[in-house]
């Protein structure tokens, strides 16, 4: 059976490889949707070989992190390799919408990514074009997957399928030796990740022949970061960084968690304060004197109100962080990380395509759960204001879904009391508004 009959056509152009049309499709017999990319072959004898040589290293390939080859079709004028369909938005899409991951984020992907790279080492094998373009971030953002080894060479097959001079790959990502055709080893992907690693974070390509700390802009980025980005991009590869396994334990390694609030709060660096606020419960929270409580809730008013583009994202995690750590603190304390955190997740404008941070409206719906007494009147007081100063008309579906959700969640917690009737009668209004 032909893969365009056992394998039915759900998209016909989904991204477009190093070497061909990648096509989302369905599999008749085993039900599962898969991805199936095409290759005009005619009379372009290497390009053939570079795609059989593709679904042979694909198949040597047996990672997480890197899709699964089903099936290969050599025809005469057309190549077909079926592999996983790796479902999400590549990162070069996230760049182009402003959206920059929290450190977090790209702790987990860049691990993910530097462990398939090891993997594809051990193998022998080159990506040779790492980018945004070829890593998939699934729709959770849990997951990072790479793609696209349209490219991936050992070193003998690079010497055998590549004329002298001859040069593959994409330009803004190559490491000098691979702009300068010379024979590659592991370190070239390697640089190749430390550009997109910095993208990234940056939004944009590193400057030409200036490396700009990232830490300086952005005090959610650790310095380390920026050590082990340069690291990545030193120009002689003698002095990069020697494996992706160096580089996965180093990005692991770029938050200390061991140093005292106190001595924190001094210097007042934001990755390292959420980084320490990340191991306390709101015992341990409200357990701190209240001076540094109050710095720490003061420092995310200043972040809201000056509200920097390049901040944002990490704005939201302290966010985060505070409804949860904030509970049991005093009302009129609590408050303001509220109004925030309902502002922020509902109505501010994230990019020309979204609006509302889904994360932050998780992070309120979680909050309205678990919340105390004084803190439940809080989070009821605010929602309550929000709904009757708000046109509902106006707003979108997952507004009204969401809302339903915390007024739910408000509704549920044990702690809820006098305000209850009139979180039941908003409940009732919204599923009249939406039916």
């Amino acid at each position: 059976m032909s893969v365009i009959t056992r394998y039915e056509l759900i998209d016909d152009a989904v991204g477009e490889g190093g070497f061909g049309k990648v096509q989302k499709r369905k599999d008749r017999i085993l039900e599962r949707v898969v991805a199936v990319k095409s290759l005009k072959l005619f009379e372009d004898a290497e390009a053939r070989e570079r795609f059989i040589k593709e679904a042979k290293t694909l198949a040597r390939m047996s990672h997480a992190h890197v899709p699964a080859i089903y099936d290969v079709e050599v025809l005469d004028k057309e190549m077909r390799i079926v592999f996983e369909f790796v479902e999400g938005d590549n990162l070069g899409q996230s760049i182009s919408d402003n959206r920059i991951p929290s450190m977090d984020q790209v702790r987990r992907w860049f691990s993910q990514i530097g462990s398939a790279i090891a993997h594809s080492h051990e193998l022998g094998i080159i990506h040779r074009d790492i980018k945004p373009d070829n890593i998939v971030i699934s729709p959770d953002q849990t997951t990072a997957t790479l793609v696209d080894f349209g490219i991936a060479l050992t070193s003998d097959d690079a010497r055998r399928l590549t004329a002298t001079g001859f040069v593959i790959g994409t330009p803004a990502y190559m490491s000098p030796e691979q702009s300068e055709g010379k024979d590659l080893d592991g370190r070239s992907d390697l640089y190749s990740l430390g550009i997109t690693l910095y993208e990234t974070l940056a939004g944009h390509l590193p400057h030409a022949g200036q490396y700009i700390d990232l830490s300086d802009a952005n005090e959610a980025i650790p310095p380390s970061i920026d050590e082990l980005i340069k690291k990545c991009l030193a120009q002689d590869r003698n002095h990069r960084i020697a494996s992706a396994q160096l580089f996965i334990d180093e990005i692991r390694a770029t938050i200390r968690a061991d140093i005292p609030l106190s001595s924190l709060l001094m210097d007042a660096r934001l990755h390292e304060i959420m980084a320490a606020l990340g191991q306390l419960s709101p015992e341990d929270f409200h357990a701190k004197p209240r001076g540094q409580r109050l710095l720490i809730l003061n420092r995310l008013k200043d972040l809201v109100r000056t509200d920097r583009p390049e901040l944002r994202r990490a704005t939201g995690e302290f966010m985060k962080l505070l409804l949860r750590l904030g509970s049991l603190e005093a009302e009129n304390d609590y408050t303001p990380v509220v109004q925030s955190s309902f502002a922020w997740g509902f109505d501010r404008e994230v990019s020309d395509k979204w609006k509302g941070e889904i994360e932050v409206r998780s992070a309120l719906i979680e909050a309205a759960k678990c919340a105390n007494a004084a803190a439940h009147k809080v989070i009821s007081s605010i929602f309550l204001n929000l709904y009757h100063e708000k046109d509902m008309k106006a707003t979108p579906g997952w507004y009204h879904h969401d809302l339903r959700r915390i007024v739910v969640a408000l509704l549920a917690n044990p702690n809820c009391g006098e305000e209850a009737v009139n979180l039941a009668a908003l409940y009732d209004r919204l599923n009249q508004e939406t039916h």
